[in-house]
């Protein structure tokens, strides 16, 4: 093969790559909507929206969950801001030289304890929330709520599902 050859068969090559890694480039960003992405976009009225169309809340229960959302919403977000800074405040220990054991176990029990306190505001709201059910709309709030928890908690790894 002569070096003009040479040249237009890696010039084809090239120009058959190019296209090829386009294409799959349009196919997965504008065709295909990755698992991941799609169960991360939530609606922002989803309970409520799950909660009138799923387990069938009159308008007066729904506005007593929006009662109960409102007063939700100052509750935990000084709550999250406590885990936040608590866990930056632990992590910004490995700047430091040395850092003692009881130390790192004293500021690993502060994030536990308040995480366990936005844990327990989080499950007391839910037990508010399914408190206005009526008996038959419980079993129904009860099946949306795994799903809820599903979605709070992660989903295990693909090594992990059963």
């Amino acid at each position: 093969m002569n070096s003009q050859q040479k040249t237009k068969s890696l010039i084809t090559i090239i120009i058959f790559l190019l296209i090829t890694n386009i294409a799959m480039l349009i196919f997965f960003v504008v065709v295909s909507k990755p698992a991941e992405r799609r169960q991360r976009i939530h609606e922002p009225n989803g309970l409520y929206n799950s909660l009138q169309n799923e387990v069938g809340f009159s308008k007066d229960q729904l506005n007593q969950y929006l009662a109960l959302r409102e007063e939700q919403m100052k509750k935990v977000h000084p709550l999250f801001n406590e885990v936040r800074n608590a866990k930056k405040d632990f992590y910004v220990l490995i700047n430091s030289g040395q850092v003692s054991d009881s130390l790192l176990n004293a500021d690993a029990d502060s994030i536990a304890q308040k995480q366990k306190n936005l844990d327990m505001q989080i499950f007391r709201y839910f037990k508010n929330v399914r408190g206005i059910c009526t008996d038959s709309q419980r079993q129904k709030f009860d099946s949306l709520m795994k799903k809820v928890v599903v979605r709070m908690v992660g989903r295990p790894g693909e090594q992990h599902k059963k």
